[in-house]
């Protein structure tokens, strides 16, 4: 059975790592269960040029708070990185966005 998730906040945990490295980890907390699935995008730029990665999927969350739904680590480019997390429930509709830096 789908069921839907009560209010969800939307967090990209951002630790530096030695040297250049920085992990990402997609976060949704929330004070219930419920199913859904999430959009993960990732840019950083060097030289003129661009790059980006997308990670998705379905999740399931059994149990309050928060649920980790995937981990990145990436080489921080000096000209910049930026990700963002879309969230969507069990019938598409947006939950959460949230962009850092």
């Amino acid at each position: 059975m789908i069921t839907a998730l009560p209010p969800v906040h939307c967090i990209i945990e951002h630790h530096k790592e030695s040297g250049d490295a920085m992990t990402l980890v997609p976060t949704i907390e929330s004070d219930g269960r419920g199913e859904g699935s999430y959009q993960f995008e990732i840019f950083s730029s060097s030289n003129g040029n661009t790059s980006s990665n997308v990670q998705g999927g379905d999740f399931q969350k059994d149990n309050p708070g928060r649920l980790a739904l995937s981990r990145s680590t990436v080489s921080v480019s000096p000209n910049g990185w930026s990700a963002r997390l879309t969230v969507y429930g069990p019938n598409g509709e947006k939950l959460c966005v949230v962009s850092v830096p």
